[in-house]
């Protein structure tokens, strides 16, 4: 081939190669439309054309994460899988945090100090906002809307504040910005002003097409966390555990083969992370030692005086002979606090109905009839699990 039908060919390949990337820009402007299907190699669901564009776009700035273990829960459990130290701050059901009896299941973040939260209150149009409240002396202040956020964002839920007290991670759904469902976004504080900037999607492999939420950081621990439904069946979600960094450092996508790209952008298999399998070894150290420490740190806290049968009585969470009724044991301590915060309202209740007018009595108590119905159900529940875990921990 003589060197000028090689320079005419290789003029063409360029040419084809800009018109495919200035399709994908095209696709991804032109917005809704019917989905794209991927290709095999993805692993993806079907996505939107601009989710689609938005993730090609995000594979070759995928970050580079090492992520040390993966776990499979239940939906509702997530929280339960996350050994986070109480210097880092809480999560708390909203319900108990207010001591509220909505339909509201999602989690109030306070901080390490205990003088700020974050939680998401749900609207008169079904849209979940976020908001800030402050300790004032000894109450929380009112509540103040994180503007930049709510503008932009539905669905919003597990936000949590960094322990730099700025940087502030919330899962959202966002339709010009994400991939589908629920999607990992990180914002900032403005230096001087208070206010948070524009919040930003944190990218691959944190998100992706399905549902991916509660990524949070014990960054002195060296371990951080977050969810996702992704390759999981309904009800359950993966909780992975990852090594944060203090920069972020994104694969060489030039030096990777695509299909090899797509599969760390989709996290198919986390042992591709590992920089070596004894430092994946000493990290695993560290989760079980905080998961250790948390559970220590729970036990204290609830004051364990478990009675397993006749002849023996637990008095620490580690007595417990496997993993399954450790956590099972946490549950029932989770379900009792519930069940003790209804009995108490119920009180009040009761109390409010005696000394109610008239015409606000029928309200009141049917209200209390609801509040009955759900109590005795939840001591039902109770009963019937401590009888469950007992059995399971006589068995082993």
């Amino acid at each position: 081939m003589n060197s000028k039908k090689l320079i005419i060919l290789l003029a063409l390949a360029i040419t084809t190669s800009g018109l495919n990337a200035q399709t994908r820009k095209t696709q991804r402007s032109k917005g809704k439309a019917t989905a794209v299907k991927p290709q095999p190699t993805d692993n993806l669901p079907a996505m939107s054309p601009n989710a689609k564009a938005l993730f090609d776009d995000m594979l070759a700035s995928t970050q580079k994460v090492f992520v040390i273990d993966s776990t499979v829960v239940d939906i509702d459990n997530v929280m339960a899988e996350i050994p986070l130290p109480a210097s880092y701050g809480r999560f708390v059901k909203y319900n108990t945090f207010f001591n509220a009896d909505k339909a509201n299941n999602s989690y109030v973040f306070v901080n390490g100090f205990g003088n700020r939260c974050y939680y998401t209150e749900m609207g008169s149009d079904s849209i979940a906002r976020l908001y800030t409240r402050d300790m004032v002396g000894s109450q929380w202040g009112e509540p103040q809307p994180v503007k930049s956020v709510n503008g932009k964002f539905k669905d919003i839920s597990f936000p949590f504040m960094s322990s730099d007290g700025q940087t502030l991670y919330f899962a959202g759904v966002s339709d010009e910005e994400g991939l589908g469902k629920r999607d990992i976004y990180m914002t900032k504080i403005e230096a001087g002003e208070g206010n948070f900037l524009n919040a930003e999607n944190i990218g691959l492999p944190f998100n992706s097409p399905s549902d991916d939420f509660a990524y949070i950081v014990a960054d002195a621990d060296k371990l951080a966390w977050f969810a996702s439904t992704r390759n999981q069946p309904e009800g359950k979600v993966c909780v992975y555990t990852f090594v944060p960094t203090d920069t972020r450092q994104n694969y060489d996508a030039l030096s990777i083969e695509e299909k090899k790209l797509h599969s760390l952008a989709c996290l198919n298999r986390i042992r591709e992370t590992w920089p070596t399998p004894e430092m994946r070894e000493n990290a695993m150290q560290q989760l079980k030692r905080l998961k250790m420490e948390n559970t220590q740190m729970q036990a204290k806290a609830d004051g364990i005086n478990f009675v397993v049968n006749d002849k023996v009585t637990y008095t620490s969470v580690s007595q417990f002979k496997s993993e399954d009724t450790r956590k099972a044991y946490i549950q029932t301590t989770k379900m009792k606090s519930e069940l003790t915060a209804k009995i108490s309202k119920l009180a009040a209740m009761r109390a409010e109905y005696h000394t109610a007018a008239a015409g606000n009595k029928a309200q009141i108590g049917q209200q209390i009839q609801q509040l009955e119905q759900q109590t005795n159900q939840l001591r039902q529940e109770l009963k019937k699990t401590l009888g469950e875990l007992r059995k399971k921990e006589c068995k082993l």
